[in-house]
Order: C-alpha cells, then structure tokens, then sequence
C-alpha cells in the first residue's frame, strides 16, 4: 500500500512539473502573487487536513499548495494562510476536523463564499484562510 502512495505521489509530482511549463499555470500562479522559486506543496486529494498542515506550516505563509486527484488527473492549486484568529469565536468561521480530506475541504470551499476555517488540529495557528487560484480577468 504503502508503495501505491508514493507512487501516486510521484505521479502528482510530475503532473504539478508538466502544469508549470504552461503559460496559463504560470499566469495563474504570477497573478495569485507567487514567484516562480516559491515552493508548491503537492498533496493528493485523499490526504487528510492535519497531514497537509503538517506540511504546510513548516513554509512561510502563504503556501502553495497544489491538489491532485489520481482517479480523473485532476489538478487545483490554492494557498493557504494563516487566518483572523479572533474569527474562531464568531460564525463567519466553519470548524474543521483533522481527519477531513483536503479534497472534500477544496471542493466545500469552491461552494461557500467565505474562506475563513478554523481546524480543530493540535498547532498554534488552527485558523486559516483558504483561496482558490483564480486567473487574472482579461
């Protein structure tokens, strides 16, 4: 099993590689305020969200994160930063569990018009704000 995911982790890797050599990847990356030595986090959509954030924070804030789903080659990029602490105690901000995967917490987000989260994980910063790469309007 074990080799199975790093397979697919090999395989997110290069499919992140190949997106980057295009010009609408890089626009997209450019006009999301992101240069091209910042470093991209590559998870798979079935990571869980304490897994990512393990990973996540041992960046700078914002992270790059890019999101890849094995099944249909699916590729999303997004970043993560930290958050309004003081938004955990009002209702502007969805409590979410570490056991989630980053998958479902990206396709949610997509529905909501907020992306203000705080994550019920044992860290300093459990809230964050999640933004979906958006291409720069023509």
């Amino acid at each position: 099993m074990a080799a199975d995911v790093e397979t697919l982790r090999r395989k997110a890797a290069f499919a992140v590689a190949r997106d980057l050599g295009r010009h609408e990847t890089r626009a997209l990356f450019e006009a999301s305020g992101y240069r091209s030595d910042d470093e991209i986090v590559v998870v798979l959509e079935s990571d869980t969200v304490e897994s990512v954030f393990s990973r996540v924070r041992r960046h700078a804030p914002p992270v790059a994160v890019a999101i890849y789903w094995p099944d249909s080659g699916r590729l999303e990029y997004t970043s993560f930063k930290p958050g309004d602490e003081t938004a955990g105690a009002t209702p502007s901000a969805e409590a979410v569990g570490g056991g989630a995967t980053v998958g479902m917490l990206f396709d949610h987000t997509n529905r909501q018009s907020r992306g203000q989260y705080r994550f019920n994980l044992t860290w300093e910063r459990p809230a964050m704000s999640i933004d979906r790469f958006q291409a720069a309007p023509a």
